[in-house]
């Protein structure tokens, strides 16, 4: 399949859970109305050196952002009087990045893979996924005092792998944790390494 590759340096997207984006850039305005308008997936990829400027070349795989990316379909919630949009990405899947295809866009456009995931809960680790969800409402309460926005929020963050989304986006703060938690492809591991985070202390406030 082909991607629209929307580039950020601090942010991914995880199958499974929505996210919202604010996004001013012209070209990647362009990118959301042609998503739609096409049908065609957004990969959020993420950066490997933020603030750098980056080459790449047609036929050639992207050499500045990670290869394994959350991909998904874009929903615009608002059009600002500046012109920027407020949208809501749903993540659909993951995949690998291939080669930049020329499609004479202002924005990347890439062949992709999908990557199928084991979304199976082992039962030995059903404590473990049962104390990442208490922390992630434990946040969520001091984050979203409100309790019909807070309710409305966990009635949609249900399965394992939107709990691993919600960490994964809001709770883990270092980049390199969460694209480690992206490219497992095993529902267990993300489970284990969350856990490993909330003993060290090593999650958002």
């Amino acid at each position: 399949m082909e991607v629209l590759i929307f580039p950020l340096g601090q942010s991914l997207l995880y199958p499974s859970f929505s996210k919202p984006f604010h996004i001013f850039e012209p070209r990647y305005i362009h990118m959301v109305e042609d998503s739609i308008a096409k049908n065609t997936p957004i990969a959020v990829a993420s950066v490997i050196e933020p603030g750098r400027s980056h080459e790449f070349k047609y036929g050639e795989p992207l050499a500045f952002v990670h290869s394994i990316v959350g991909y998904g379909f874009a929903q615009i919630v608002d059009r600002n009087l500046d012109g920027s949009l407020v949208v809501f990405l749903q993540g659909q899947g993951k995949a690998i990045l291939g080669k930049v295809i020329d499609r004479g866009t202002p924005y990347l456009v890439c062949e992709a893979q999908v990557i199928s995931e084991n979304h199976l809960v082992d039962t030995r680790l059903e404590p473990l996924f049962l104390t990442a969800h208490k922390v992630m409402v434990r946040w969520l309460k001091f984050h979203i005092p409100d309790h019909l926005s807070r309710e409305n929020f966990l009635s949609y963050v249900r399965t394992p792998e939107q709990v691993v989304g919600c960490f994964a986006s809001y709770l883990v703060s270092d980049a390199d944790l969460q694209q480690l938690l992206l490219e497992s492809n095993d529902i267990n591991e993300k489970i284990v390494i969350i856990n490993r985070l909330i003993e060290s202390g090593e999650l958002v406030s």
